[in-house]
């Protein structure tokens, strides 16, 4: 009988993040490796990164690093880079960064266990060359859903014939684009994706660049997911994505949030939806409707105000100004006079403090004056061991990926 694998996925960053560890948790567990909680059970320690704001960068960098120093004295023999950051430097992250014995794309995802065993076996696999993710599917949104990209969180077909006798806790085909998802934890709250990427422009803004341009999920498998999810007793389920406003338009229903949402309501043992990430300037009457009268839809709104003066907004490319979201903010309170309100907002030049309240989340936009939100500057720092302290300057390119990134070793 040949030794078991084992595998530690280890998420930084958003909700979005989340969703995609427990897809990759799912897809290793129907090929027969075993997941750990601890890395230093595991063979391969798996690093989901963030790549969007300075802060996120360097904790993924250190991330990697004291899972490296697991080698020394642990039973881990591989480190793995996947996520945002793995995304959005690619090659350039893998050769500045020889502690990751392997740095994966979203490509890489429907093939992840292949990925990883040959990891583990010694063998190299070629990290991807970064590129513009906008550019990988059709400008049209309606033409958008037939599209071969990979999306994940999408529940997209794997590569290979789901087995018939799955392990327990992994979650079922659902329909020709069901997930395998496997849950990393027994919290009462589970996120689901709605859609990926965005059609915006923001100035300050780098996510459509490696997430891609915006693209729904179809409502039958965010129905099936949350049923799944249900039987796995969760009890709340937060709807993510860049951008929930958006929902629907390549679907040829701009809509469609108001329909789908009563009907998740309606899932046996969900007792709460939430939507997050709500954009104001795509904000309608009907969905303010659904979102303060649907019974175990919470009026919680989760908007990316940025600012409110018109001209930093239109430096931000973004759209709105003051009497346009107090108009908005006077709807919401004649429709539910006690919501819950989580904008997102900047102040000054603009710089956005990191907010305390739980209502702020690591997939809101970063503000304009952040260079590191569309440039990026992780920095290396040392992770509980000496090591010289190093920075990576990756320059972006006019596409916003970034190239001839230096890496000075003092």
């Amino acid at each position: 009988m040949p030794e078991r694998r084992t595998v530690a996925l280890v998420t930084l960053g958003c909700a979005r993040n989340e969703v995609d560890s427990e897809e990759l948790a799912g897809r290793l567990a129907a090929d027969g490796w075993d997941l750990v909680e601890d890395a230093s059970d595991a063979d391969v320690a798996v690093v989901n990164t963030c790549g969007f704001v300075e802060a996120a960068k360097k904790d993924s960098v250190d991330a990697l690093l004291e899972a490296n120093d697991l080698k020394e004295h642990g039973r881990t023999q591989a480190v793995v880079a996947v996520g945002c950051m793995a995304e959005r430097y690619g090659k350039d992250l893998a050769e500045a960064l020889p502690e990751a014995d392997g740095v994966l794309g979203f490509d890489d995802y429907a093939d992840i266990s292949d990925r990883l065993q040959t990891i583990l076996n010694g063998g190299i696999h070629a990290s991807h060359t970064p590129r513009d993710r906008r550019k990988l599917l059709p400008i049209s949104p309606a033409e958008r859903q037939d599209a071969a990209v990979a999306l994940p969180g999408h529940a997209q077909e794997a590569p290979a014939p789901v087995p018939e006798d799955l392990p327990e806790g992994v979650a079922p085909v659902s329909g020709p684009r069901a997930p395998l998802r496997r849950r990393l934890g027994t919290s009462p709250v589970a996120s689901v994706k709605l859609a990926s990427g965005c059609d915006r422009r923001c100035s300050f803004c780098a996510i459509p660049s490696f997430r891609g341009s915006f693209i729904s999920r179809r409502p039958s498998d965010v129905l099936q997911e949350t049923r799944w999810l249900a039987e796995q007793g969760v009890k709340e389920v937060m709807l993510v994505s860049e951008n929930n406003t958006s929902y629907g338009k390549d679907l040829g229903d701009i809509r469609l949030l108001e329909t789908l949402l009563p009907e998740l309501a309606d899932v046996d043992g969900i007792e709460r939806i939430r939507v997050s990430y709500l954009q104001p300037a795509e904000m309608r009457p009907g969905l303010i409707d659904v979102l303060t009268s649907t019974p175990k839809v919470a009026p919680y709104f989760d908007l990316s105000f940025q600012h409110s003066s018109p001209s930093v907004l239109r430096t931000m490319r973004r759209f709105g100004d003051t009497d346009r979201f107090l108009e908005l903010l006077d709807t919401i309170r004649s429709k539910a006079p006690r919501p819950a309100p989580g904008p997102t907002s900047s102040s000054g030049s603009p710089v956005r403090p990191r907010p305390t309240s739980p209502s702020w989340n690591a997939s809101s936009p970063a503000p304009a004056s952040t260079p590191s939100a569309s440039s990026g500057t992780p920095t290396r720092r040392a992770p509980r061991r000496s090591v010289t302290r190093t920075s990576w300057t990756p320059t972006p390119s006019p596409s916003g990926s970034p190239t001839s990134p230096s890496w000075p070793r003092s």
